[in-house]
């Protein structure tokens, strides 16, 4: 498949389709594409929201949120299958597509029980409680990837074309054709249920819940400033279904590669992309395009808020807080990074090897800068690369922990990048 690249840093766009590879050979497929360079979604934003005037509403408690999210997961597996559908716009790729398993998809298979599907454990520190939470990758295995290429670390950069989707989840308990994440009482008990601690209201009683009706003021027509695509008077952002697009709940997407620093996006994108290699192999033709073969990693993933935005979701995108994402990524290249060129590949900067480099317990000398980005790690005033010896033995353009040599001139145990008090330079 052919690409064009132009300019190729590390950037995050936003487009509008996933497409899959509809062939596993080795043959090289041409695809025409141009990079563009958009910010939205991936990277782990923060909202800020100071407004005196704002309420606040507490932080869900993350293993709790971890215990009944996962069984929503698993149920959207057991009861979805997902299907390749011809691009009509390109013959070389098909696109993947989640569905209902009912009516006349009621014989297909369903994604649990899947021989592509995988799951990973990814651990994590809650902040608040700081106790350890185990999440649960679902992946669908596509593709690997080729076996003669490296997998990125966590901290590495990564050439991908990616589709991101909320849960597409339809549940009516009731049966009122009210969907339950917009129903002031979704069991039908006669009883307005409780979110986040706090009792739903339904002001015009039409029992669609307040916080997403999307005309609660008694006047007839959509309230000023909500979204109601579809006419069903639901706002967008809690309806699960869009009767005019079925594709709105796709939130970002790139057709055309772009490269992403694994260290900034969120957790479930990255740790489920260190499990797959791009391709094995590439061409820059003349008129600028680029050529790879068709073994490039492919894989869906099924991310819990937890290892996504959590409450915290991007502004703009639609996403809301608590909601577990769907991500279709294609792999096509790598490249090992050393944010801050000492020498040292930035993935080997995580002192405590919880495959972060952004916690404090990664900044040894407690300055603004953690150690995968300061060139000082101990702030002796000795760079970093001129405390280690550097050596790519074998030449294959990627730095292993046994290619580097640390010292520790001391004898206290701590080498000399991480000791203040050992300066001296190796490399002069």
């Amino acid at each position: 498949m052919r690409f064009i690249l132009k300019n190729c840093k590390t950037k995050v766009q936003e487009n509008r389709i996933l497409r899959l590879q509809k062939s596993n050979s080795m043959n090289i497929n041409k695809y025409v594409f141009a990079t563009i360079f958009a910010l939205v979604a991936l990277f782990a934003c923060n909202n800020d929201d100071d407004d005196p005037g704002l309420e606040t509403i507490p932080v869900r408690d993350r293993a709790e949120q971890q215990a009944n999210e996962d069984p929503i997961i698993r149920r959207y597996l057991e009861t979805h299958f997902f299907r390749l559908i011809d691009n009509p716009f390109n013959p070389d790729y098909q696109i993947v597509e989640l569905d209902t398993i009912a009516g006349a998809n009621s014989g297909e298979q369903a994604i649990i029980d899947s021989e592509f599907l995988e799951t990973r454990t990814i651990t994590r520190e809650d902040p608040v409680t700081e106790e350890n939470i185990d999440y649960t990758l679902y992946i669908l295995n596509l593709r690997n990837g080729a076996p003669t290429e490296r997998q990125p670390q966590f901290a590495d950069s990564a050439l991908v074309t990616f589709r991101g989707e909320q849960f597409y989840e339809n549940l009516d308990m009731d049966g009122d054709g009210i969907p339950d994440a917009a129903d002031v009482d979704a069991d039908g008990d006669n009883v307005a249920d409780e979110l986040d601690g706090a009792t739903r209201t339904d002001r015009d009683n039409d029992g669609i819940a307040d916080d997403s009706d999307a005309d609660d003021d008694g006047t007839p027509g959509t309230d000023p400033g909500k979204v109601d695509s579809d006419g069903d008077g639901i706002i967008d952002e809690n309806d699960p279904v869009d009767n005019n697009d079925p594709n709105r709940r796709v939130f970002d997407n790139a057709v055309t590669p772009v490269w992403f620093d694994l260290v900034g996006v969120i957790d479930g994108f990255r740790e489920a992309t260190t499990g797959f290699s791009g391709a094995s192999g590439s061409m820059i033709n003349g008129d600028g395009t680029v050529d790879f073969t068709d073994d490039f990693g492919n894989f869906t993933v099924f991310i819990p808020s937890g290892l996504a935005y959590f409450e915290n979701p991007p502004l703009g995108t639609g996403i809301g807080a608590y909601k577990a994402l769907i991500f279709n990524i294609q792999l096509y290249a790598i490249n090992e990074s050393d944010h801050d060129r000492d020498g040292i590949p930035s993935y080997l900067e995580d002192l405590d090897n919880d495959r972060l480099v952004l916690d404090a317990d990664d900044n040894t000398d407690g300055d603004n800068a953690a150690n995968y980005l300061d060139t000082d790690d101990d702030g002796d005033g000795t760079q970093t690369r001129d405390e280690i010896t550097v050596n790519d033995a074998n030449g294959d353009g990627f730095i292993s922990l046994d290619e580097i040599t640390f010292y520790d001139d001391d004898g206290d145990g701590v080498q000399n990048h991480l000791d203040p008090d050992d300066r001296d330079s190796k490399n002069d």
